[in-house]
């Protein structure tokens, strides 16, 4: 376990930036994995966050407050220590297809591992499009409010506007909500978000079921071809 101190945060209502310190370098971070986060008063396991940034020992989240731990990070002072391990899970890099470019489609989230690959991987990223449903949520974003789509505003959905600057010589490159993924083409590859305990593939609480049989999304995953998920399992 790594102490992780919490030195900057920018929140949006139940959204939130929140940079954290490393007492210890993180083993060769990539992007598409993740970290499992603790805090020690309080008597939960600890839950899986996928990097957002990773730089010089500072390591940056981004979350959507959705229950007891979320909720802990939310109204920690700075300063506040917690304690992770990681990170887990095959990077994306090591499954896709290198000689291409990539959009990339993220909903809520889901755009945390999408940042990182275009941060160690600009090369391989055509566009950019990240979701969201509210128009407040421009508030915690800087640099990447074109990178935006915003429901409120346009009446569109992250897919539909995907649907206009599609072509096939694209691939994609998706993180977010299942009703998000299964609207995107056979041949994508999405990142899936599931409940976990342990990250190595253990506890089996994020089994999922594909053409092949059972795997975990910790440990065979994140990232998957979306042809090759059992959809109706999920």
């Amino acid at each position: 376990m790594i102490e992780a101190e919490l030195i900057e945060k920018k929140i949006a209502k139940d959204y939130g930036f929140f940079k954290f310190k490393l007492h210890k370098k993180l083993e060769s971070p990539d992007a598409g994995q993740f970290i499992m986060l603790k805090a020690l008063d309080e008597p939960i396991l600890a839950k899986p966050f996928s990097i957002y940034s990773y730089k010089n020992k500072n390591i940056t989240l981004f979350i959507k407050r959705v229950g007891r731990l979320t909720g802990k990070i939310f109204s920690s002072p700075i300063g506040e220590v917690f304690y992770i391990r990681g990170p887990y899970g095959t990077p994306y890099i090591e499954k896709i297809n290198k000689g291409r470019k990539y959009i990339l489609i993220g909903g809520g989230s889901g755009i945390a591992p999408l940042n990182f690959f275009s941060e160690l991987y600009p090369e391989l990223v055509y566009k950019k499009l990240y979701g969201f449903r509210e128009k407040y949520i421009r508030e915690l974003f800087e640099e990447e409010q074109s990178t935006l789509v915003i429901e409120e505003e346009s009446g569109k959905t992250v897919v539909d506007i995907f649907r206009e600057v599609y072509s096939e010589e694209l691939g994609i490159l998706a993180c977010g909500p299942i009703p998000m993924l299964k609207n995107l083409p056979h041949d994508s590859y999405v990142s899936l978000e599931s409940v976990m305990g342990c990250g190595i593939g253990t506890c089996k609480s994020c089994a999922v079921k594909t053409k092949e049989g059972i795997k975990m999304v910790c440990k065979d995953g994140p990232l998957f071809r979306k042809e090759e998920i059992q959809w109706e399992w999920i």
